[in-house]
């Protein structure tokens, strides 16, 4: 699968890399947080399963275990922590890690958190670990729990607040994620049919005043950075963004997908050429996430990575398939 090459590609450094963004900038939680949120965000829980033949010969039949402990109200000041464990088929350890959590956001049954590890022990994989930072995706499927993981030490970019799709699913244990107070949508609709095959992403999302299209697709066995597709983002209050532009980047795990492009066209020519990101949710409250690459004190934006969906349309739908 398509999806789970790119993580796998993330995992042993083989995407170009940019820089870890610093801290993470009013724009980001401002631009998914319009709706309002209240409330203790909360993750908890452990599991983990056996990597699959995508992951080469390397890391093929290994079992990984992860635990997360977390807690927050403010996204940027959680408090607890994570815990990972990496084993080859015959039980020896490859890598064990663990540390704080640096920040936290959950909404419905999606989280992002990130963690700087403090603490590791791996015989299996010499690299410096301690001090590195990584990001970890939750979805709270309720039988079917995910997560994704971005690795600091293997050079991977993390950013506060970012994620990439929860593409492993998970066979022994689970998660909770309890998500912050979120405005409800009225009830949408679905407006497209997801592909037989491949990854498809297909959205037509909305309020009052803002309007949301996304199509995109990379066919079956394609990598994300093959992806064929289009966006167009038009806001019509304070921020006044009208943007459209192409999908570079399209990776999906179950119900959650990230998407990022670039700007080719927009109301304001200082936009075109500029990067941008978007994470979405099918489910009983579609949602969608934006990153502005634009803003002036926007992160760095990498190749298929985002914040979690938060903003509720008002009308319309989408497709993760």
């Amino acid at each position: 699968m398509g999806s789970r090459r790119f993580v796998r590609r993330l995992v042993v450094g083989a995407l170009v890399l940019m820089a870890t963004a610093g801290a993470v900038p009013s724009a980001v939680a401002a631009g998914n947080d319009h709706d309002g949120s209240t409330g203790v965000m909360r993750v908890v829980g452990a599991g983990g399963g056996t990597l699959g033949p995508e992951w080469g010969l390397d890391f093929a039949g290994d079992p990984v275990r992860f635990e997360i402990d977390g807690r927050a109200t403010d996204p940027l000041h959680p408090s607890g922590t994570f815990h990972v464990v990496h084993r080859k088929p015959d039980g020896k350890l490859l890598a064990e890690f663990s540390g704080p959590i640096t920040s936290l956001k959950a909404v419905d049954e999606v989280a992002v958190v990130t963690g700087v590890i403090d603490a590791a022990d791996n015989p299996g994989l010499p690299l410096e670990m301690v001090g590195k930072n990584v990001s970890l995706t939750v979805y709270d499927g309720g039988r079917q729990d995910r997560i994704s993981w971005i690795w600091g030490f293997f050079g991977a970019p993390v950013s506060l607040l970012q994620g990439t799709a929860p593409t492993f699913p998970l066979t022994e244990g689970g998660f909770q994620v309890h998500g912050a107070r979120q405005a409800q949508a009225a009830g949408g609709t679905t407006v497209a049919q997801a592909a037989d095959s491949g990854t498809t992403v297909a959205a037509l999302l909305g309020d009052s005043t803002l309007r949301f299209h996304l199509a995109a697709r990379v066919p079956a066995g394609g990598n994300p950075t093959e992806v064929q597709g289009d966006f167009h983002f038009a806001d019509r209050r304070g921020s006044g963004v009208d943007v459209e532009g192409r999908i570079d980047c399209l990776v999906a795990g179950g119900p959650v997908a990230v998407a990022t492009g670039v700007v080719t066209a927009s109301n304001d020519p200082a936009k075109v050429g500029k990067p941008v990101s978007f994470s979405l949710k099918d489910g009983r409250i579609d949602r969608l996430g934006w990153i502005w690459g634009f803003a002036a004190d926007a992160p760095q934006i990498v190749d298929c990575q985002s914040v979690v969906p938060s903003y509720a349309p008002r009308w319309g739908g989408l497709v993760v398939g």
